[in-house]
């Protein structure tokens, strides 16, 4: 059986999707010491909402929050935005968004009139319906290379 996973280095991944949450977690190994936190906790409160068998289409870094940092993971049934509180008692929360109750998406790279980016660039717009009516969700801080995919594997569950 070929790996869905491959490590080429210390910094870069291969990620063959769709894979298991316990493929991410034993993935975690080859990653540096301060990075490997963050995806400790995201996987931690991951595992208590999506179901056991559920497989993860899309997994990379987004700020769901202006202040708080975290990843944006696409999942069979829902879209999980997880949110990584630091500080002496760190962890994560995860917020569930079911495709049912997305109706649109749509994405931007925002400006940088200075010249070199201090974070990532891709900004994607999210619509989705309430009870009365719908809100707009702004996910920010997404890697550029990483937007356009991101973008087709939430399309393709809606």
């Amino acid at each position: 059986m070929m790996m869905a996973i491959r490590t080429l280095n210390e910094r870069y991944m291969l990620v063959e999707y769709p894979v298991t949450l316990a493929e991410m977690k034993g993935s975690m190994k080859d990653m540096p010491k301060t990075e490997r936190l963050y995806y400790e906790y995201a996987f931690k409160a991951l595992r208590k909402d999506m179901k056991g068998t559920e497989t993860i289409h899309y997994f990379t870094v987004a700020d769901s929050e202006l202040t708080k940092t975290g990843f944006i993971v696409v999942a069979d049934s829902n879209l999980y935005l997880v949110s990584i509180k630091m500080g002496f008692f760190g962890g994560a929360q995860t917020e569930a968004i079911p495709y049912k109750n997305i109706k649109s998406i749509d994405f931007d790279l925002a400006p940088d009139p200075f010249g070199l980016a201090l974070t990532n660039l891709g900004i994607l717009y999210l619509e989705i319906k309430g009870i009365i009516e719908s809100s707009k969700r702004t996910i920010r801080n997404i890697p550029e290379e990483q937007l356009d995919n991101l973008r087709k594997a939430i399309q393709a569950k809606i």
